[in-house]
């Protein structure tokens, strides 16, 4: 049997953990509608856990247009009243707020030719850096590039994105290799 990371093996393998663990993580992601689907989604899963934000991931998607710069963006009062009725996603209005926020803030970037996930691979020269924990380590919450991250979203008016949020994205789009030394898709990730 595989060895997978200790975040997955920990509990029962849930299928959702095992899939995205297997399927995406750590994955290195250069598609700018993928990065902002793992910004709304980490910044869902903010104080919950990341298994409670992969079975409502499908409503996310549907909720936030797809993912969709534009529409999201353009989002009002009615469409923050709607998603805080919909009982199939995480009803937190700061955390829609957020969303609705940081993806505006995208969109304002896009209009001088910036995107956000080219960004976030400015920092590390677009090189995957490991921090892969050795066994019987824990994955750091947070990392010194998190938290140089972090400060500068929030220079750039972003909520939500604190050193925490930021280190789960990093590792969501592949600049951090998260995986376990010893899990068997930590030396697949800078491929």
């Amino acid at each position: 049997m595989l060895k997978r990371c200790h975040w997955v093996t920990a509990g029962s393998l849930a299928p959702e953990l095992v899939d995205y663990h297997d399927k995406e993580y750590c994955r290195p992601v250069h598609d700018e509608k993928k990065a902002l689907e793992y910004l709304c989604m980490e910044i869902f899963q903010s104080g919950l856990s990341w298994q409670t934000v992969l079975k409502k991931r499908a409503a996310l998607a549907e909720d936030f247009e797809g993912y969709d710069l534009a529409k999201v963006a353009a989002f009002g009062v009615d469409d923050i009243e709607r998603l805080m009725a919909d009982s199939r996603i995480i009803r937190n209005r700061r955390k829609i707020e957020a969303v609705v926020h940081n993806f505006r803030i995208v969109e304002g970037w896009h209009s001088v030719g910036q995107s956000f996930i080219d960004y976030l691979w400015s920092f590390t020269e677009g090189k995957v850096v490991d921090i892969g924990p050795e066994p019987g380590e824990k994955l750091p919450a947070e990392t010194t590039l998190s938290k140089t991250v972090s400060k500068e979203l929030k220079a750039e008016g972003f909520s939500f994105t604190g050193p925490v949020v930021v280190e789960s994205l990093l590792q969501a789009v592949g600049i951090h290799n998260g995986h376990n030394q010893d899990c068997a898709w930590h030396d697949l990730m800078d491929k």
